[in-house]
């Protein structure tokens, strides 16, 4: 069997054809699929992490009485307040237990299990010495077998807005186990938002562990990935874009496309030019302090 990195190309009448740049072997074929799995995981693990501490912030932004009461002063129900609190808090805990779950599916399928073993230490360990931890690694069950937390929303001169939870509410629930302890210690208002800083920095904590495991690999193989020589960004030609317009299609003003090869730098550059305007870095979107903000 014979192996070949080839590029396609449109003729003048616009037929593919594809041009055989070079011949490879099955093991450089297996080497470089190799690193494209490597890439992967790490792309992989490291979004999820990312999604955990958005999440995090995203919940910590919402519940601020400043933000609470701007929206309700927009017209905002208290209902759709609390909805929104209820889901922004699950999303949260939810994405927890996927980085959880998906550390240990990865280690289970790549390494061995005394890898698996050390992680479920460590994360035992958390559990033992950290309020948070025990908290939210309880919480989703809690919201799965009884209910959401929050269900009271309060509005006063003197406080604010304010979406609660109740200790009494949370203590409904028959299965806190060692969280019990915690939140019957806790004030009659339970301050979520509170226990979000540490437990994210617990997932941190847990992202660079998993680099003990698979460090090296990756490493390794995403200088092979950067050996294969794709262009990097600055390297990449000057490309025109051309907005196609097709009859009978009722979206987008009949466009099919809008070039996304060639918007790919227009966020960068956006960022760019408010670091310039301010001296403040911006790393996700929608960019953060300036009109394309998220807004509830």
């Amino acid at each position: 069997m014979y192996l070949y990195v080839a590029e396609t190309k449109k003729d003048n009448d616009n037929h593919l054809t594809a041009e055989i740049i070079e011949e490879i072997t099955q093991e450089e074929l297996d080497d470089l699929n190799s690193a494209f799995t490597f890439c992967g995981i790490y792309h992989r693990i490291n979004q999820i992490k990312d999604i955990v501490i958005e999440n995090g912030i995203e919940f910590q932004q919402y519940m601020k009485s400043d933000n609470l009461s701007s929206m309700s002063f927009q017209g905002v129900s208290p209902e759709k307040l609390i909805l929104i609190a209820n889901k922004l808090v699950f999303n949260y805990a939810s994405s927890i237990k996927t980085y959880i779950d998906m550390e240990t599916r990865l280690l289970r399928k790549n390494k061995g299990e005394n890898e698996l073993k050390l992680f479920r230490s460590i994360c035992s360990q958390m559990y033992d010495n950290s309020i948070e931890y025990r908290f939210w690694a309880n919480f989703r069950n809690y919201v799965v077998h009884c209910e959401f937390p929050y269900a009271v929303f309060h509005n006063s001169i003197d406080d604010g807005c304010k979406v609660i939870c109740l200790k009494d509410d949370l203590l409904k629930f028959d299965n806190w186990k060692h969280s019990k302890n915690d939140i019957e210690k806790m004030d009659n208002e339970i301050d979520i938002p509170s226990l979000v800083n540490n437990m994210s920095s617990k997932i941190i904590v847990l992202f660079w562990d998993f680099f003990t495991y698979f460090g090296q690999e990756i490493v390794d193989r995403i200088e092979k990935y950067g050996s294969l020589g794709l262009f990097r960004a600055h390297e990449v030609p000057e490309i025109e874009a051309i907005v196609i317009d097709k009859p009978g299609l009722n979206v987008a003003c009949g466009a099919i496309g809008i070039g996304e090869i060639t918007s790919i730098p227009t966020a960068p550059a956006i960022t760019d030019a408010y670091y310039r305007c301010d001296g403040e870095r911006r790393y996700s979107l929608p960019i953060s302090g300036t009109p394309y903000e998220r807004r509830f």
